[in-house]
Order: C-alpha cells, then sequence, then structure tokens
C-alpha cells in the first residue's frame, strides 16, 4: 500500500449500512494564490474608490450616497488618480476588520488540521466597495471542540479589531449640523457605538463623539467602516444554519440547533414585517442552509468554551442592529399599496 504524504487527513467515518467504520484520506487542496491575490487587490481598489468619495463628501460636509457615483465610484476617483489617497483610511479599516475575521478562522483552521481556503475578497459596486469575504473549509471537522474554536475564532478577531477602529472613527467624527437628506436615511447604529459614546464621554473627551448621541453625528469614513464591521459581525453570530453563530450553537448543543435556528428564523421575520425586507433573506438563508455536517467524534466543549461562547451572545447583543439600513418593512409597503379607506 503507498503511504499517504505526511499532510494528507485521514478520518474514520462510520457506514450505517454495512456498520463499520471506513478509514477516508483528504488530500490538501492546491492553493490558487494568484486568485487570492487578485481578488484582494481588486477589492482594495474598489474600496479605495469608495472611500476617496466618502472622503470627499465628509470633507465638503456633503451627504453621502447622493449621487450615481458611489454606483460607479471608480470613474470619478480616477478623473484624479491623487484622490484615492483620501480612501486609504476607510479601506485600511475595513479591510483590516473583514481580514481580521477570515484570517481568524483560517489560522484555527491550520492550528486544528482542517483543510480551508485562503480568504476570497469579493469586490463589488456596492455602498462599502465590496461585498465582504469568506474561505471554504475542505474537509471534516473532527469534533465539538474544533468546530466552536473554528468558527468562534472569526468573530472575535474582526471583534478585536473593529473596536479599536470604532473609537478612532466617532473621535473623527463631527457634530451632524445639517438634515440628512430622505433619500439616504441615517444608518441603524448597534449597541456598540452608544457604549463608546458614554465611554468617551466618562473620560472627558471633548471630542463630538462625546458630547452628542451617536445619532447626531456625521460618522467619519472609518466610521462607516466600523459600523459595516459591527453589522458584519452582528449576522455572522446569528444562531441558525451554517453561519459563525450557527457553528458555534451546533457545538455548544447539536440537539437544539435545528431548534435555535427555527427561533433565529421566527424572530428575524417580524423584523422583516416591521422594519426591512432584508431580513427576510436572511431569514430565507437560514431556512435553507440549516443541515449541519456531522462531527465525527464527540469531545466535550468544557466551561472554559462556554463562557467564551457567553462572550460570543455578548458581542452579538452590542452589535446587533434591528433596523441597519432603515427600508421599508412589508407591513408598510402593503399600507402604500393597499390604504385603508
Amino acid at each position: 500500500m503507498q503511504e499517504n504524504s505526511p499532510s494528507s487527513l485521514e478520518y474514520q467515518v462510520y457506514d450505517p449500512e454495512r456498520r463499520e467504520f471506513q478509514v477516508m484520506v483528504v488530500e490538501p487542496p492546491k492553493r490558487r494564490y494568484w486568485l487570492h491575490a487578485l481578488l484582494f487587490a481588486l477589492t482594495i481598489f474598489s474600496t479605495l474608490c469608495i472611500g476617496a468619495r466618502l472622503q470627499y463628501d465628509f470633507s465638503q460636509n456633503v451627504w453621502p450616497y447622493l449621487d450615481d457615483e458611489y454606483l460607479l465610484p471608480w470613474s470619478w476617483a480616477l478623473q484624479d488618480w491623487h484622490r484615492l489617497i483620501g480612501g486609504i483610511r476607510f479601506s485600511a479599516c475595513l479591510l483590516g476588520i473583514l481580514t481580521a475575521h477570515e484570517m481568524g478562522h483560517f489560522i484555527l483552521c491550520i492550528r486544528r488540521r482542517v483543510y480551508a481556503t485562503l480568504p476570497f475578497f469579493i469586490p463589488a459596486p456596492t455602498l462599502i466597495g465590496t461585498f465582504g469575504a469568506f474561505i471554504r473549509i475542505q474537509s471534516p471537522i473532527r469534533n465539538r471542540r474544533d468546530l466552536f474554536d473554528i468558527g468562534i475564532a472569526g468573530p472575535i478577531a474582526g471583534f478585536l479589531v473593529a473596536v479599536p477602529v470604532l473609537v478612532y472613527s466617532l473621535l473623527n467624527s463631527r457634530h451632524l449640523d445639517m438634515q440628512p437628506d430622505k433619500s439616504w436615511p441615517v444608518l441603524g447604529l448597534p449597541l456598540i457605538f452608544h457604549v463608546v459614546h458614554w465611554m468617551l464621554a466618562a473620560l472627558g473627551s471633548h471630542s463630538a463623539a462625546a458630547q452628542y448621541p451617536p445619532e447626531q453625528l456625521y460618522l467619519s469614513p472609518a466610521g462607516v467602516a466600523a459600523w459595516f464591521g459591527m453589522f458584519a459581525t452582528s449576522l455572522n453570530l446569528l444562531p441558525g444554519g451554517q453561519l459563525d453563530g450557527g457553528h458555534i450553537s451546533y457545538a455548544l448543543n447539536e440537539r437544539t440547533h435545528r431548534t435555535i435556528s427555527f427561533i433565529t428564523i421566527c424572530v428575524l421575520i417580524p423584523l422583516g414585517m416591521i422594519y426591512s425586507l432584508s431580513w427576510f433573506v436572511w431569514a430565507i438563508f437560514l431556512r435553507v442552509a440549516m443541515r449541519h455536517p456531522m462531527l465525527m467524534e464527540e469531545v466535550p466543549l468544557g466551561r472554559k468554551r462556554k463562557l467564551i461562547a457567553a462572550f460570543g451572545l455578548l458581542m452579538l447583543v452590542l452589535t446587533f442592529a434591528y433596523n441597519p439600513l432603515p427600508g421599508t418593512g412589508l407591513l408598510e409597503l402593503l399600507q402604500q399599496y393597499f390604504p385603508h379607506k
């Protein structure tokens, strides 16, 4: 028999039909470094363009996201490439948070001998210049401890980077001395923004972030990056399906994972009814991705990991915004089309 290479992973999988264990060997995947580098470079460029436009509007005290330049921001930025310099802080803050999150997963995969790709960054003409990033796990996860550690490492790493970015960005934000344009409402802010405001006020800071509540601030471009970082963290921590929060809940108790996923969906549905139709998209996603791969070894988590899980719940509470991008809920939409006589 030919010996496996040292980097191969060997698993024993139980076959219920034959009632015996079978050996499964997973070979290491080939790394496509060029693809990861290309996507990352394109994402740097797209976020630089968005950041440059955000910085320009912030400097001119103009409400952002009001014109078509945000749909194709590179055309505006490349009219004078020096404008890209203004987008460096936004791009660095945003990609720093996303990279920390994905590398948290990736490093724990390496430590737990689980094959995973490097992060795929997705450049896109969105309000922040990207659809985010993700890694693909390409081999089974052996036990609950490994699943828990891999699942929670990303949100913790991203959160630990997002918090100082948030503090820095609020210190550089200013009082909102203009009426926000109704075509682009103020971002719905999570609790963590208010916590930082209270801390700055308690420390006697003279910044606008300490003097005024977060809703009365014109967020600097770095503040927009921090907001998205917190929003992405809360979405990933939703305890359902195969999101990071779903991995965590499955590792804590696989028997209640499906029930918790249904509860999460039941919470998202009224949010979609009242606040924004986008919550229905997440509810559908959780329903489709509800099934979770089986683990091969039964290993208890232990008290320390349960305390870390409590910290994960705290992160979800601090970063969750029930109305992040104020839009139209289903009830309001129905009232528009079927007004009461």
